[in-house]
């Protein structure tokens, strides 16, 4: 396949040039457009306000914008043919609402989706295996003919000790973090604030978070014009590559 790679971290991403040489080793043609700057956090925010430009740093093409707009420069103008775009790997998870929806990583694959384009986005906790992360890359490219048109998107979570099991995810938790404002003054007298907090002690089950964080297991998340949408067949041929204990779907 031709798989198109694309990041929220731009191109000195860690994980970036890893997930490009295994999906390579796997037997796929591999185009990597990514933002020219970390763009965490950034959701489907595209630039409109001025020209997008591309241009190349090794093997890599650099967009001076958003995710998004890394990706609709990939399958405009320099990959339109490409079967596959994974976004990743991104290091950290992006679970519950506001990180699956906030998350530069899933904004990507989202508007992949939206092109037309089937689109992964594969997340790990920090501390994580990469070995592990690499693989579920390279397997879930290998099932990704299993979903269907409606899919805009999947979102991939992995943890970082992980206990063996899949869980397709029907439900995102409201709350991953406690999170407060902290207030305080810069050298120059102004104020400002920041936004921060710890992880929540405990999740509800049957969410994202509760299988990721109590459960220890790969999520897997399939995103639809619609909402979340099941992609029971993915899970499962991925779950089967990968050996896992049990597949929850």
């Amino acid at each position: 396949m031709k798989i198109i790679v694309t990041n929220d971290d731009g191109p000195h991403s860690p994980l970036l040039s890893a997930l490009t040489s295994a999906l390579r080793e796997a037997g796929h043609q591999v185009v990597v457009v990514v933002p020219e700057k970390p763009r965490s956090a950034a959701g489907l925010a595209r630039t409109y306000h001025k020209p997008l430009r591309v241009r190349r740093l090794g093997d890599y093409y650099l967009v001076n914008g958003f995710p998004a707009d890394a990706v609709f420069a990939a399958l405009r103008v320099i990959a339109p043919d490409a079967d596959l775009l994974i976004s990743g790997i991104n290091i950290g998870e992006n679970l519950g609402v506001e990180a699956t929806y906030g998350s530069g990583t899933v904004g990507a694959a989202i508007q992949g989706g939206i092109l037309g384009v089937r689109s992964l986005a594969v997340s790990m906790e920090g501390n994580g295996s990469v070995e592990l992360a690499m693989r579920v890359a390279v397997e879930a490219a290998a099932v990704a003919d299993r979903l269907h048109d409606d899919v805009l998107a999947v979102s991939i979570n992995i943890p970082s000790d992980w206990k063996g099991g899949l869980y397709c995810v029907r439900k995102l938790a409201r709350a991953v973090s406690r999170e407060r404002v902290y207030e305080g003054v810069d050298p120059r007298g102004e104020k400002f604030y920041w936004r921060w907090g710890p992880r929540a002690s405990a999740f509800e089950p049957g969410t994202d978070a509760y299988y990721f964080y109590v459960n220890r297991g790969i999520t897997i998340l399939g995103l639809s014009g619609s909402g979340i949408i099941n992609i029971a067949a993915f899970a499962t041929g991925l779950g089967t590559r990968l050996d896992a204990r049990h597949v929850h779907c």
